[in-house]
């Protein structure tokens, strides 16, 4: 309530003074025009100013949550595509890297993103927000049960599930391929 208080008072002075000036540069004897004149594009570059330090603000903030988000996804792919995860990795007890969202949140808490201009883009994030809760959740479980197992066996078992054509981290690559492509598809505006 205070802001739009504010924000209504701010621009209620401003369109006040602005039609002040232009009376004062209409009922102006022709030779004295130029102070209200100049006093009327001042107030005009004011209102200006505050709409493109808003419009100026969200592209910044929205630019640097799409780099972020960018370099958090890179970091997810090279986790998935390194050595804990590869099919020829040791099948024994490990602890396993985790996936990281943390770019992902402040994005999506932050409000950088527009609900109308990013509605696809929030939706696929949201998504893998998800998986990636469940990919460290189930990592976590997993990693309890084979350390709790007095046999190597669940751990064998594990890896095998982990690289099986319908695994659940298969779908996991493909949401971030996905995830990658829509990001690598944005135009990045400096």
């Amino acid at each position: 309530m205070t802001r739009i208080a504010i924000t209504a008072l701010t621009f209620g002075a401003l369109a006040v003074a602005m039609a002040l000036g232009l009376s004062w540069f209409v009922v102006s004897p022709p030779g004295e025009r130029w102070e209200p004149a100049v006093n009327s594009l001042a107030l005009l570059a004011g209102i200006t100013g505050i709409f493109a330090e808003r419009w100026a603000t969200q592209r910044e903030q929205r630019k640097q949550a799409l780099d972020s988000i960018r370099l958090e996804m890179a970091r997810n792919r090279e986790t998935l595509d390194g050595e804990a995860f590869s099919a020829s990795s040791s099948r024994g007890r490990r602890v396993y890297p985790r996936l990281v969202q943390s770019a992902v949140d402040s994005a999506l808490s932050s409000g950088a993103l527009s609900p109308h201009r990013d509605a696809e883009l929030i939706d696929l994030l949201h998504r893998w927000r998800t998986a990636v809760a469940s990919v460290n959740r189930r990592l976590e479980l997993t990693e309890m049960l084979v350390f709790t197992s007095p046999s190597d066996e669940k751990a064998e078992q594990f890896h095998a599930a982990l690289h099986s054509a319908s695994s659940f981290f298969q779908g996991v690559r493909t949401l971030l391929d996905e995830a990658q492509a829509t990001l690598g598809g944005l135009p990045v505006r400096r």
